[in-house]
């Protein structure tokens, strides 16, 4: 295995996916030719965080939020700016599992109604660094799962995306931090969720092979509990998207993620880069553009590193933009939102 294989077994890790589009994507592989007969929803990996992927575990019942708890968990994440959103949307968890001196814990837990961000960490038991690892960007599991409800919102289907990646606050001391994000389209995730992880490894830059440091299994469950504070925000403008006329269909926004829709009638979407694009339909949508900008005059492009998802259906194609922030913002900080171009008020 190269490090560029690496790298991608990592990303495509971080991904969960619906039964109906992986039995999509089979088919397609499989039959180059055939045209589509069903309407579906193909969700788009997120490029957020070139970490190492795994999957962690959403499951058993979140603890009553202490005052600062979240934002001192999250720091490392998200720093110490807008502690009390972070507070405010947050729980803790406090979730943990041992195996072969290593404790992993779910420290805590914030989302909204399309997104779930859990920071837990990984604890030498014998208080020693992790002098093993490089870089905390080399690390990864061989193998992780992440099973969580949801409840569809449509009937083509649903799919998620997003990352997963290690952060090393301090090298001497016996703690890495694990983050785990995901968005979920077409889906509202809730209740409880299962992650499964798999041998703790590293990737070898000499020997150009992923080396196991830690072998093991880690199981934790616990409940997907946090404070929604998204706001909806008035849509229906019209862009000019992939040369064709297009509406924006919806506009949500909380101060840690982003979902950005819009529609077409009976647009084609032609392949033009078959070495970076399955379809041209997720050529389409990587040029989907959406910037944010704050009142403080910075402009953000979010949609840049962020995933998405496109469906069809009765000759209409839906695209749309989503995924978390890098840092919290405040809803009355953001001025307003550039779509195609288009400049949309955010009130």
């Amino acid at each position: 295995m190269s490090k560029h294989q690496y790298e991608y077994r990592k990303a495509m890790d971080s991904i969960h996916v619906s039964q109906e589009w992986e039995d999509h994507m089979i088919h397609t592989l499989m039959n180059p030719d055939a045209k589509e007969t069903h309407p579906h929803r193909t969700p788009r990996m997120g490029l957020i965080a070139v970490a190492a992927a795994a999957c962690l575990t959403i499951g058993a019942s979140a603890a009553e939020t202490a005052s600062g708890a979240v934002s001192d968990l999250f720091a490392p994440l998200f720093g110490t700016a807008h502690t009390e959103i972070i507070d405010s949307i947050g729980y803790p968890v406090g979730v943990s599992d041992s195996t072969n001196g290593i404790t992993v814990t779910a420290d805590a837990i914030i989302g909204d109604a399309n997104n779930i961000c859990v920071i837990f960490s990984l604890t030498k038991e014998d208080g020693s660094p992790w002098t093993e690892v490089p870089d905390d960007s080399y690390l990864n599991f061989e193998d992780s799962t992440l099973d969580f409800r949801v409840e569809k919102q449509n009937p083509g289907g649903w799919g998620a995306h997003g990352g997963s990646w290690f952060i090393d606050e301090d090298p001497n001391d016996n703690v890495i931090q694990f983050v785990e994000q995901r968005t979920i389209d077409g889906a509202i995730p809730h209740g409880s969720a299962k992650e499964t992880l798999k041998n703790l490894c590293v990737w070898d830059e000499n020997a150009q092979e992923l080396k196991t440091i830690v072998k093991g299994k880690w199981t934790l469950r616990f409940d997907l509990d946090f404070e929604d504070s998204s706001k909806t925000f008035q849509a229906g403008q019209e862009v000019t998207f992939a040369g064709s006329p297009a509406t924006v269909t919806k506009l949500t926004f909380s101060p840690i993620a982003f979902y950005v829709e819009i529609e077409q009638n009976g647009a084609e979407y032609p392949l033009h880069d078959s070495d970076k694009y399955l379809s041209g339909e997720s050529e389409a949508l990587d040029s989907l553009s959406v910037l944010l900008r704050l009142k403080d005059g910075r402009e953000l492009d979010i949609g840049y590193y962020s995933g998405g998802s496109s469906s069809f259906d009765n000759g209409k194609a839906s695209f749309a933009k989503s995924g978390m922030l890098n840092e919290v913002i405040p809803l009355e900080d953001m001025a307003s939102i550039i779509v195609c171009g288009l400049e949309i008020p955010l009130q």
